[in-house]
């Protein structure tokens, strides 16, 4: 009777690099993303040497072959072999190997070197684009760009040839996302890494830059993609690592620009390094007359006062010298320093103005001995009492921020937003709110402030109208402060009467120099009394069915503990694209009466409808609530080679060859198993940082702070 039938398997697994004479084992493991994964290769001890006979140099830019070769053979009953071999073979370019390690045993030594996949390339080169620029709220046609469009771009800055990017299509046309329809994402690629802006590109959608077997960059929708596969499973399961979802999401935009015309109030440094008041400056010539008497740029009645003057007395030298001080802060200051007082139309009470002006005199003069806070008590007092009579002025008066509205808790009604307190605003942008081309440069900037008012203008000899603009170069601004600081003393020609020239009582009525009326339009932050800056906001409650829920407690616990509250708080998320700017317009109109030029707010302008904040921040929950919720999850180690692509689930593909020569492939789907690997979001993470380094030349700031260039 002739024997059974019988089959046999041999198979062996192998890993090369040109160079590399024995590889004992190797570990590979790739992954989404534009970081390159590293193979660690264990090798046999082999000489460095060119002089050696035998030396063979490593590749600097080498390929890394994976094979494993399977013969299956068969024996008929009557003792006939035959055998078939079959051969799975995985082929990675471009490769690079790094510094190698020694390892030694007692009776051994191996050398373990790393080598990188191509992607060690991607960090290189230099792309530059601004793309989707919003004019007036409306993206220019000339700029428009779809997403799909954008990440072409950039893989062609890359070199690549070979790319799929059809699956960010969806963008445009998916029926289950409405708005995500038409996204088109605002860029701004100055000299980065190509493969840096395709990243920030598609992540920030929910996509990843996904390199399969055959060299080709696919761009995949974040967990969706093929399911494990079954042949040759070893061993495998789902992923008990349940996501922490939250009840909520809020997206916050970039910090708010609030754009309005502003009052402004002439200003001075004193000499204890404090901003106040022109009229409350401890060198304020006249308790009388104030600065009546003294006109720019020499202000007489500083260095010695009228009085010493007329009565021919010499102050001392240290007095001498302290004025001279004074004096310089003056011609510094005065007339040239305007500060945001209000915005325009604020009314304020003429009682707490003339409470704040008395409190302001009795400082100067404190100051003017050589007082500071901290010398007596009572000057303390009186600091404390100023500076309060000063934020009740602020208070009392009720300015209103055109542009927000906050709800009134007793009638649940909309109404105007009034300012507290001036710090709210402070530091002040150097620009206005509103986006323009620069005709220069070409590139989106904010539009510059514009400065305006009645002042005296030499060229003219008489006092401009109020709706007359300065020259941007005219002056600076000093954010923190929000003052507006001047080339040269502005003021304007008033009437008022002062002492006849010869010394006596009597008075005369005669034309002087007076602070201009001068107001800015300009864009200013707000921030709560407590100093955080407002953002676009956008809430989104999560579907039930995805929240956390706390489970049951058994009845008769002997302890009969409180129940706590279930759910979460909101999960924040940042988006400093989305900027929400308030645009007030004015109108100029001259009195037929008085012939006095008046302003009339017409509007408020506000970008978050026009520019579809609404359907931004949605994006961003859905990317959020994709990596909140993406289910079936899971890994599973295989025996061989697997051929397995790399797409929106399948997130890892590691290969194992063992000292043995056994090879094992494992396959992880919405989850990253490899313990060697950082997974993707610390990849991202390290990623963004070490950007941030460079930009910050390697000075991380943890806040955020108002950017008064407003770039």
């Amino acid at each position: 009777m002739p024997a059974a039938n019988t089959t046999d398997y041999v198979s062996v697994g192998s890993v090369i690099y040109p160079g590399i004479k024995q590889i004992v084992s190797a570990s590979y493991s790739r992954s989404h993303g534009i970081t390159p994964d590293i193979c660690q290769i264990e090798m046999a001890p082999q000489t460095l040497d060119p002089k050696d006979k035998d030396y063979v140099p490593i590749e600097p830019d080498g390929y890394l072959i994976f094979r494993f070769d399977t013969a299956k053979i068969s024996t008929d009953g009557n003792g006939i072999t035959s055998t078939t071999n079959k051969r799975v073979e995985i082929v990675m370019q471009s490769c690079r190997p790094d510094k190698a390690s020694v390892r030694r045993s007692a009776s051994s030594e191996n050398w373990t070197i790393p080598v990188y996949d191509r992607r060690w390339k991607w960090k290189f080169g230099s792309f530059s684009g601004h793309w989707n620029v919003k004019k007036n709220g409306v993206i220019e046609k000339r700029k428009e760009k779809t997403a799909r469009e954008l990440a072409n771009l950039c893989l062609e800055a890359m070199g690549e040839k070979k790319y799929e990017t059809k699956a960010l299509d969806e963008l445009e046309k998916g029926k289950d996302l409405p708005y995500r329809k038409k996204v088109r994402p605002e860029v701004h690629w100055d000299r980065i890494p190509p493969a840096q802006a395709l990243s920030e590109l598609v992540t920030s959608l929910g996509y990843r830059v996904c390199l399969d077997w055959n060299d080709i960059v696919r761009i995949e929708k974040y967990g969706e993609g093929e399911l494990l596969p079954t042949d040759d499973l070893m061993s495998g399961g789902f992923d008990a690592d349940l996501p922490e979802v939250p009840d909520s999401v809020t997206v916050l935009g970039g910090i708010s620009y609030h754009e309005a015309l502003w009052e402004l109030e002439p200003v001075g440094l004193d000499i204890d390094g404090e901003w106040r008041p022109i009229n409350h400056l401890s060198y304020t010539p006249s308790e009388k007359y104030e600065w009546l008497l003294s006109d720019p740029p020499n202000f007489p009645g500083i260095e010695q006062k009228y009085d010493e003057v007329k009565d021919n007395k010499k102050p001392k030298d240290p007095i001498i010298e302290h004025r001279k001080q004074q004096l310089k802060l003056a011609q510094e200051t005065v007339f040239r320093c305007y500060r945001l007082k209000y915005p325009a139309g604020t009314k304020e009470s003429e009682v707490l103005r003339k409470k704040y002006d008395e409190l302001g005199r009795k400082v100067a003069k404190e100051v003017d001995k050589g007082i500071r806070r901290g010398d007596k008590k009572s000057f303390d007092k009186l600091m404390d009492d100023y500076e309060e009579a000063g934020r009740e002025l602020f208070y009392k008066a009720g300015p209103i921020l055109p542009g927000p509205k906050v709800t009134n808790p007793k009638t649940g009604k909309k109404e105007d937003y009034k300012l507290a307190l001036l710090e709210q605003v402070l530091p002040c942008f150097e620009t206005r709110a509103g986006l323009a081309i620069d005709p220069i440069t070409g590139s989106l900037k904010r539009k510059d402030t514009i400065v305006l008012g009645e002042r005296y203008s030499d060229t003219r000899g008489y006092n401009t109208e109020l709706n007359v603009y300065f020259r941007r170069d005219e002056y600076s601004i000093i954010p923190e402060q929000g003052i507006i600081k001047f080339n040269n003393p502005v003021y304007k020609l008033g009437t008022a009467k002062v002492p006849v020239v010869n010394g006596s009582r009597k008075t005369e009525k005669r034309s002087m120099y007076v602070p201009a009326s001068l107001g800015v339009l300009i864009a200013v932050p707000l921030k709560s009394v407590v100093g955080e800056p407002a953002r676009y906001e956008y809430h989104y409650e999560v579907p039930k069915e995805y929240r956390t829920k706390p489970a049951k407690l058994p009845s008769g616990l002997q302890s009969n503990p409180r129940k706590l509250p279930g759910g979460t708080d909101t999960k924040i998320v940042v988006n400093n694209q989305i900027v929400q700017a308030y645009e007030a317009v004015y109108e100029f109109n001259k009195s037929k009466i008085t012939g006095e030029v008046l302003v009339r707010q017409k509007e408020v302008k506000d970008n978050a409808k026009s520019e579809d904040f609404e359907k931004l921040a949605l994006a961003d929950v859905d990317v959020t609530l994709l990596r909140l919720t993406t289910g079936d999850a899971g890994s599973g180690i295989y025996a061989g080679l697997k051929r397995i692509d790399l797409d929106g689930a399948i997130q890892q593909v590691a290969i194992r060859l063992t000292t043995q020569g056994g090879m094992t492939t494992t396959v992880a789907r919405n989850r990253e198993v490899n313990i060697y690997v950082p997974n993707f979001d610390e990849r991202q993470r390290s990623q963004d940082l070490k950007e941030m380094i460079r930009k910050h030349r390697q000075t991380v700031d943890k806040t955020e702070k108002v950017n008064p260039k407003g770039d």
